[in-house]
């Protein structure tokens, strides 16, 4: 190739934010695959990678695949700065102060918690004669009071949080859409003065609480920085968790019911999870940009230049999981990039993979099953991939 200025133009063969596209993606990622890897899209004006091998090669090259855009001398907003976007040395200082905040949570805590409030949302749709949509009253409350009693404060319930937190979803295609952006920055400013009253005043109990002491101990951690980081957290533990609950309900209300009781049976409860990770993942894609000329998988990539990662299409890479569309409960588990790799890796991934099995126990000690009553929804986003509805029947399976 003679480099990224000769394919500059539109690429027909995947148009991400396409009603088609966000309502089965997966047709259109292999199709991309099976074209080429790695190559140059013109409408995300960025080298879109398909391949899994190709997608953790640049997860664990931070040194020339970075976050952190200003790198390559982009401006960035202030709100913008967090463990997320903040590349190594800057990186370490809050990804520890978070990290050993973690530690001071009780694994054994927060697995009750999940399977408390799991069992709750499930009782409180048991025996209704309606239609029951399961992201409005199981998977998006469970998501949020879970990750609320994780962080020891109160849920911030109501429209105005909704509308905060679905304009940073939205926000995160505006490469594809850029009137998304703005307000996708004033919803991370509001967040994050919200997050900044809760280290202020929340108790020592909880996550925030936790985080607040062990900035004591890390002072180069600005407060922007830490009320961002803890946005971001807060943020991720609802809006990846509850479409992670939600895709995975649909998959299993659409013909795969059996399976929570199959996978306990065989001892194979964990490996359903990571199969429902792997298959059901929220984040479809990750974007980094290159900091020094390099290559991928012979490619050549110049600095300043961004690559775009397809999680959902590299979880799904033949090379990798044969039989890639199907839950395989003898498959190894561990090696899907759901949560990415490297120094940006997931730090929710616990609490995240915690919540997931406590739906499946939860699901198979209720005894219920559903049906569906009406056309599942998705939100129009490509980037973070979740239902706005899921409407079922809710039936009652017996002893």
């Amino acid at each position: 190739m003679t480099g990224a200025a000769a394919h500059r133009q539109r690429d027909t063969r995947y148009d991400p934010l396409a009603p088609e596209v966000i309502a089965a993606p997966h047709p259109f990622y292999r199709r991309l695959r099976e074209h080429q890897r790695v190559y140059w899209h013109g409408q995300l004006d960025s080298w879109v990678l398909t391949g899994h091998a190709e997608c953790r090669a640049v997860l664990g090259d931070s040194a020339s695949f970075g976050s952190d855009f200003r790198r390559v001398g982009e401006e960035i907003p202030e709100a913008l700065l967090s463990v997320q976007s903040l590349d190594p040395p800057a990186h370490g200082a809050i990804r520890h102060l978070l990290v050993s905040a973690l530690h001071t949570r009780s694994h054994t805590a927060v697995t009750d918690t999940a399977a408390r409030l799991a069992a709750q949302r499930l009782a409180a749709v048991r025996g209704t004669d309606r239609p029951v949509d399961l992201v409005s009253e199981v998977a998006r409350p469970l998501a949020l009071h879970t990750m609320c009693d994780f962080l020891g404060v109160a849920s911030p319930d109501g429209p105005w949080f909704e509308e905060m937190s679905n304009a940073i979803v939205r926000s995160m295609d505006a490469g594809l859409d850029p009137s998304r952006a703005e307000p996708g920055i004033k919803a991370r400013q509001e967040l994050s003065r919200m997050v900044g009253t809760w280290l202020e005043t929340a108790e020592e109990s909880g996550f925030v609480g936790a985080v607040r002491a062990a900035r004591a101990r890390t002072p180069e951690v600005s407060q922007a920085v830490l009320a961002n980081s803890l946005r971001a957290v807060l943020h991720a533990g609802y809006e990846s968790v509850s479409r992670l609950l939600g895709n995975a309900l649909a998959r299993l209300v659409t013909g795969e019911q059996a399976l929570p009781e199959r996978a306990a049976a065989e001892g194979r409860l964990d490996t359903l999870v990571d199969e429902l990770l792997r298959l059901e993942g929220p984040v479809q894609a990750d974007a980094r940009v290159c900091v020094r000329d390099g290559e991928v998988a012979g490619q050549r990539i110049g600095r300043g230049e961004v690559l775009v990662l397809l999680l959902g299409a590299a979880n799904r890479d033949p090379d990798v999981f044969p039989d890639p569309d199907t839950v395989d409960l003898g498959r190894r588990r561990g090696q899907h990039l759901a949560f990415g790799r490297g120094a940006h890796a997931c730090l929710g991934a616990g609490l995240a993979t915690l919540q997931l099995r406590a739906v499946l126990v939860a699901l198979r000690a209720a005894r219920l099953g559903f049906v569906p009553s009406g056309t599942a929804e998705y939100e129009p986003t490509a980037t973070l991939r979740g239902l706005r509805t899921l409407p079922v029947r809710v039936r009652d399976t017996g002893p």
